[in-house]
């Protein structure tokens, strides 16, 4: 009964924290938290959390704003101030040790950019996977293309296509073949629809990461779907940005990708 009327208070929007779908616990322990992409779960992360270490890290999988489990809210524009938001009020009710490590996926990785320009001590380093890049950059190396200007005009048409959205993000998951990601139903239309808008088309993630005071690790597979490699490249002329091309990769977050990604997190500073 308590956890029925926990996911109907979620639901509503009442309780202003967001579901916590996996934590390893051990308190004193290096934190990991891990954020996952537009119309997905923490279950993104199972892969990887089979990957890291439990006995060496926490690791913190989160259910963002508007999806899985977590919050619901119908007055909500659902930008990246908004999911900032909550996710920070999470990670203070969690009490983790910092600074901590932060991973995000597609849209989780423009959260995770916007926290660590906001509360740059917070974060030892971050970890951008499939990062869906589509700001303007400086006036002398602004990113503005022909496929850029592609992506945008198609998210905003899928933004505004209710039943459209609905049934490709079936048959995106059924091509290939995920468990986890991309899956617009009835219940997640508004926060999808809204974040779409408000977070991926209307982004700030170029900036966040040029004003990132920490290292900031961007990894992508050579076959992602959703990403324009000449807007990722243009992030290397930052001093704290390093650039990781996984060939044979695409977006989702296979146990290949996850493999890739543990690695590259316990690598040494």
């Amino acid at each position: 009964m308590f956890k029925f009327v926990k996911k109907v208070f979620y639901r509503l929007g009442l309780i202003k924290i967001l579901n916590v779908g996996f934590d390893s616990a051990g308190r004193d322990k290096p934190t990991i938290v891990m954020l996952h992409g537009i119309g997905a779960t923490y279950r993104t992360w199972d892969g990887l959390i089979k990957e890291l270490s439990a006995d060496e890290y926490r690791l913190i999988a989160i259910d963002l704003l508007g999806f899985g489990d977590s919050p619901m809210p119908v007055d909500c524009e659902y930008n990246v101030e908004s999911h900032v938001k909550y996710l920070r009020k999470t990670l203070k009710k969690l009490k983790i040790k910092k600074p901590f490590k932060i991973v995000g996926h597609s849209m989780g990785s423009i959260i995770a950019a916007h926290y660590c320009h906001l509360y740059p001590k917070d974060v030892q380093a971050a970890y951008l996977l499939s990062l869906p890049i589509y700001s303007k950059g400086d006036k002398d190396s602004a990113i503005s293309n022909k496929l850029t200007d592609f992506y945008l005009k198609a998210y905003k048409l899928i933004s505004q296509k209710k039943d459209f959205a609905i049934k490709y993000s079936k048959h995106f998951r059924n091509i290939l073949r995920i468990k986890d990601g991309l899956l617009v139903d009835e219940k997640t239309w508004h926060s999808f629809s809204l974040s779409l808008q408000n977070t991926i088309i209307r982004q700030h993630v170029y900036y966040d990461i040029k004003n990132a005071k920490l290292p900031v690790h961007i990894i992508f597979g050579s076959l992602d779907e959703f990403l324009i490699q000449e807007n990722v490249y243009k992030l290397e002329k930052f001093k704290n940005v390093t650039i990781t091309k996984l060939a044979g990769v695409n977006h989702t977050i296979n146990k290949r990708y996850a493999k890739s990604v543990a690695n590259i997190i316990g690598e040494p500073k």
